[in-house]
């Protein structure tokens, strides 16, 4: 199963398409309630498109858990999000969480940041940072990609 997260108005077909909103989707669920919807490791791939950036900080690591436990081994998560110094991000009042190209590395040990993970005690959230890179969103931009990869 392939989840687009926060569809909005981008329906895919192919996917199972999760919105709170009231657009056209297979899933009517808000991503910031918990549990989702979903059975644990039943999950080939997500895609989230400018939809991290309205997730409350109080609820990020609770949705990384979320992502960790629907995906299987190997999923790629991307991700696309304005860029946390941007005036997309700071211009929208609806944006709660800004994210740089450094911001998924605490989930990572290969990554000097990977530390800071297990003093938090997030280190049961494993993935590799695969992409993590800002890219033009005209005439928005900059907004941040990452390609992450689920490691069980």
């Amino acid at each position: 199963m392939k989840l687009n997260l926060g569809c909005g108005t981008d329906y895919k077909h192919g996917w199972v398409n999760v919105d709170s909103g009231n657009v056209n989707c297979d899933v009517k669920h808000d991503i910031e309630k918990f549990p989702w919807p979903f059975e644990d490791s039943s999950v080939d791939e997500i895609l989230m498109k400018h939809v991290f950036e309205h997730i409350s900080k109080s609820n990020f690591i609770s949705v990384m858990k979320e992502i960790f436990r629907v995906c299987k081994n190997g999923t790629i998560v991307s991700i696309e999000s304005p860029y946390a110094g941007s005036d997309n991000f700071w211009t929208d009042p609806t944006h709660k969480f800004p994210m740089t190209t450094r911001t998924f590395d605490y989930f990572d040990s290969t990554k000097d940041l990977g530390i800071n993970g297990r003093i938090y005690g997030w280190d049961h959230i494993k993935l590799r940072v695969l992409e993590a890179k800002k890219v033009k969103n005209k005439p928005n931009g900059p907004d941040v990609f990452y390609k992450l990869q689920i490691i069980k």
